[in-house]
């Protein structure tokens, strides 16, 4: 098995990471976090250390998981990766440009796998999607709009919302959208477009993104917005032969909807898809040495665009992307 750490025991340590790290696959040897109590609750038995440092100096470790605060990722992966370890981080892969380029080069001197759990290519209404755009059955892609709208009027005490590096939403949920369109493509966008601001009191950071990535004539729309107190559909996508459309993120429906050209719109079963596929694809990647699910590039490009984003916002112009 796959003798793996875990760092960091949030939300996402405990409950997008740890479920997934067990037979045949993988095996959960130790916990790096500021709350060994609820590394207890989880499993008494796991130990838990301070500091990634003292933790592989302790342990036999083969993957390094990531999921802690955004600003850590980079400091924390290039630790494992200098300690031989390969690396999963959770995403955004780091807060900034160079800093990817960095870790991306790192692990290619070093022969170690570094992926980023960009887990949204796992799911449903993804997955489905993707199925569509292979067997042709949408045509050629055109119009990509996905949006990730909740209603969260209130700011929560909490570094996602703080004016710290890689808060806010761009980097929250925007790289999820921004992976998934990329993917969808399956090309380089010519340039960005990027409108942000603050729209809920007392908010510190971005809390409603509107992106454009131009693919020549065509286009992806990523939405986020936090005060949304009628959540509409997530995705809709159109081709030249047919459009696609989702009721709302995360959706409890089994069916999505799809119109071909001049014809009615009809229900389809989805495909199916769920977060631990990931760490499925991952583990015969570390095992066979292969490329992984996420490549260091795909998640670099990710961060390229969150970087051109970040300086349309600022211009209040379109970026091109090189």
């Amino acid at each position: 098995m796959i003798r793996t750490a875990l760092v960091g025991f949030g939300i996402a340590g405990e409950h997008l990471h740890a479920p997934y790290l067990h037979a045949p696959d993988y095996q959960l040897v130790a916990v790096q976090s500021s709350r060994p109590e609820a590394v207890a609750a989880y499993d008494v038995t796991l130990p838990v250390y301070s500091t990634l440092e003292d933790l592989l100096a302790k342990e036999q470790i083969d993957l390094v998981v990531i999921a802690t605060a955004n600003e850590l990722h980079y400091p924390l992966a290039r630790l494992a990766l200098l300690s031989g370890c390969d690396v999963l981080v959770e995403k955004p892969f780091t807060v900034t440009l160079e800093e990817a380029e960095t870790l991306t080069e790192l692990a290619r001197i070093h022969d170690r796998l570094l992926t980023v759990y960009h887990n949204r290519r796992y799911t449903k209404d993804f997955r489905t999607l993707m199925t569509l755009l292979e067997s042709g059955r949408l045509g050629t892609l055109q119009t990509f709009e996905a949006h990730y709208d909740r209603y969260r009027p209130d700011v929560e005490d909490r570094w996602r919302e703080q004016d710290v590096p890689g808060a806010g939403l761009l980097y929250d949920l925007g790289s999820h959208l921004i992976d998934q369109a990329l993917v969808a493509f399956d090309e380089i966008p010519d340039r960005v477009f990027c409108d942000q601001t603050i729209q809920r009191q007392g908010g510190i950071v971005d809390d409603y993104t509107h992106l454009i990535l131009a693919f020549g004539t065509r286009r992806a729309i990523l939405h986020i917005g936090s005060i949304v107190p009628a959540v509409g559909p997530s995705l809709m996508v159109h081709g030249t032969q047919a459009s696609y459309f989702v009721d709302e993120v995360d959706t409890k429906r089994t069916t999505y909807q799809l119109a071909e050209a001049n014809g009615p719109i009809e229900d389809f079963p989805f495909v199916s898809g769920q977060f631990g596929d990931y760490y499925t694809d991952l583990a015969p990647a570390i095992r066979k040495r292969t490329t992984p699910p996420v490549s260091p590039k795909q998640a670099e490009l990710v961060m390229k665009i969150i970087d051109r984003a970040q300086k349309s916002a600022k211009s209040g112009t379109w970026i091109k992307v090189d």
